[in-house]
């Protein structure tokens, strides 16, 4: 897993300090690799949660025939949690970066990190 841990701190780096937190995540809810520059922001606690709400996601455009999910977006009043489905679908990168961040750049640096993450995790 040291290719998956060096791929997120060069992510991380890029990101630069709009950064909180970044995991590579099963659909089981276990990240594989990752984490969080917060001490108070739990990122195994999020990628947990975050892999319902991308199973949700997959369920309600299936049954509304609105194609296959490829990304999330949640905005709080702190932050934007960004989650991108890796390879085939059974994992997933879910990354947290503050409301100062330019969602363009992320969503750029998430798509062009994504296949080397997808190649970097164990099958």
């Amino acid at each position: 897993m040291a290719k998956l841990d060096q791929l997120i701190q060069q992510f991380r780096g890029e990101i630069g300090a709009d950064f909180i937190s970044a995991d590579v995540v099963g659909m089981d809810g276990l990240s594989i690799g990752g984490g969080s520059n917060d001490v108070k922001f739990d990122s195994t606690d999020a990628s947990a949660r975050f892999a319902m709400v991308m199973k949700l996601a997959g369920n309600v455009t299936s049954k509304v025939g609105m194609g296959n999910v490829d990304d999330n977006l949640v905005t709080t009043d702190r932050a934007y949690v960004l989650t991108r489905f890796l390879g085939d679908g059974s994992y997933f990168l879910n990354v947290a970066v503050t409301r100062n961040a330019i969602l363009g750049s992320v969503r750029l640096l998430m798509n062009e990190y994504s296949p080397q993450l997808w190649g970097a995790i164990p099958h």
